[in-house]
């Protein structure tokens, strides 16, 4: 109960922030929180273990951000990323922590091409991924069954997940995406979510960290959103 509470009160405090940096143009503001965090969950979770680790990720994200803001080369930056989930899919060993760390750093990238693009995208992935995220834990809570991925994802229930892919599903094409992209966005949605999952497994992590109380940590909330940023990035 009191983490159900603790759940709803941080959850109401990030939609509160969200809100306020939506009329008052915070974004680049929320996007440097939203990194810092990231790091913080990274260096938290020990999936960067020292100031090496952290210094050789913040130069590759320099690296990236340069190299694909001065040649535009954002499309096969993000080749590069699905190449790194493959190998992080077929290789469970010591690297996968790195490999994992760089994804991050290119996500984030993503973020940042998408908020120079359209603001507006920003706060659609957001919204989507708050949507997605609260429907699948009310209505498999409140249906529960059967559970999806059981060994990779122990809360996950199909009644949760369904109902929250119809609902992401119908809003991304009520706002005029095409119907082929509203069904791989919605399903993006929950492979971002099983994916972290499937990280936070072989590492033994329950969480990324827990800074946000009943939530984890800011890379537990930002799970959905992995994935999709990438496909909307790609569809700029």
């Amino acid at each position: 109960m009191v983490s159900d509470f603790s759940r709803i009160y941080i959850g109401s405090l990030i939609l509160i922030l969200l809100i306020i940096s939506y009329f008052l143009n915070l974004d680049y503001l929320i996007l440097l929180l939203i990194t810092l965090l990231a790091f913080y969950d990274l260096r938290k979770s020990k999936l960067i273990r020292n100031i090496n680790d952290l210094f050789l990720s913040f130069l590759f994200l320099s690296i990236i951000c340069l190299v694909g803001i001065k040649f535009n080369l954002i499309n096969y930056i993000n080749i590069l990323f699905i190449v790194l989930i493959f190998i992080i899919l077929l290789k469970k060993n010591f690297y996968q922590r790195y490999l994992f760390t760089i994804t991050i750093i290119i996500f984030l990238f993503n973020f940042y091409e998408i908020i120079n693009h359209d603001r507006e995208l920003l706060y659609f992935i957001i919204f989507i991924s708050f949507l997605n995220d609260t429907l699948a834990y009310i209505f498999g809570n409140l249906i529960k069954g059967p559970l999806i991925l059981p060994s990779i994802s122990p809360k996950k229930t199909i009644s949760g997940t369904l109902i929250s892919f119809l609902a992401t599903f119908a809003v991304i094409y009520i706002l005029s995406y095409p119907l082929y992209l509203s069904i791989i966005l919605s399903i993006s949605l929950f492979i971002g979510d099983i994916f972290f999952s499937f990280v936070k497994r072989t590492n033994n992590l329950k969480d990324f960290s827990n800074i946000l109380k009943g939530h984890g940590g800011v890379l537990d909330r930002l799970d959905s959103m992995f994935f999709f940023t990438i496909i909307i990035s790609y569809h700029l």
